[in-house]
């Protein structure tokens, strides 16, 4: 892991702006919940639109769900996400008083996780992000794209289970608590740019030299140079 690390950190240096995560609490949730089964450029897009039709939260509370489901179209699984915003908001409504979730600050680690883990359309890697970058918690969330190139380079079993506390809870103690940020962002975009789903670009890799491809095809792997890169879909 420490070899990914370095490598990883020195073919990306840490490009937090990329990926485009709020500051506040209760704009990461809605964004996490945004990110699910779409890339980073639509997801951008997504969240600019969805706050031009809503800007304020009490907006979209207040509109119907044909109408914010139209709002994020561009993301894919309109209506699936939809509801779950609006499921979102109330549930923190009901819980904090208020649309808002700055009530975290003033929580311990396990205290504030153990809050959004409750919340409507929050997982343990979205209740890990809204720690790691709105609260500034020493997290490590464990997305599709860290749970990808964590079994490819043989850091997990191929058997491994994503839905499965222990292997988030084994891979966060695993990491030192002030790698966990830029571990986090330099495996997310490099899941994106280069260990996509599907036939990654192993020759454009920064780990292809010792990485042992754990379940690829024995087909030689594909490069830019050679191919031309195809849309793909991957959670965030």
């Amino acid at each position: 892991m420490h070899r990914i690390d370095c490598a990883l950190d020195a073919a990306y240096g840490t490009p937090e702006q990329e990926l485009g995560n709020q500051a506040d609490p209760l704009d990461e949730a809605v964004y996490i919940i945004l990110s699910f089964q779409t890339d980073l450029p639509r997801l951008q897009a997504t969240w600019k639109d969805l706050r031009a039709a809503y800007p304020t939260w009490r907006h979209l509370q207040r509109a119907s769900l044909p109408a914010v489901a139209s709002a994020i179209r561009a993301g894919g699984l309109q209506e699936q996400k939809a509801s779950r915003i609006r499921s979102l908001l109330s549930a923190v409504e009901e819980q904090t008083g208020s649309l808002s979730l700055a009530c975290l600050h003033h929580m311990n680690d396990s205290q504030a996780e153990r809050v959004l883990t409750r919340l409507p359309g929050l997982s343990w890697k979205g209740a890990r992000c809204v720690m790691l970058y709105s609260l500034g918690r020493p997290s490590f969330p464990v997305d599709g794209n860290t749970f990808r190139i964590l079994k490819r380079t043989g850091v997990i079993a191929e058997t491994a289970v994503y839905r499965r506390r222990e292997l988030h809870d084994s891979l966060q103690r695993l990491i030192p608590a002030p790698r966990r940020r830029p571990v986090h962002v330099n495996l997310v975009v490099h899941g994106h740019k280069t260990c996509v789903p599907g036939v990654p670009y192993c020759p454009d890799c920064p780990l292809y030299k010792f990485c042992p491809r754990v379940g690829l095809p024995p087909e030689a792997p594909r490069s830019r140079r050679s191919t031309p890169r195809q849309p793909t879909r991957g959670a965030k």
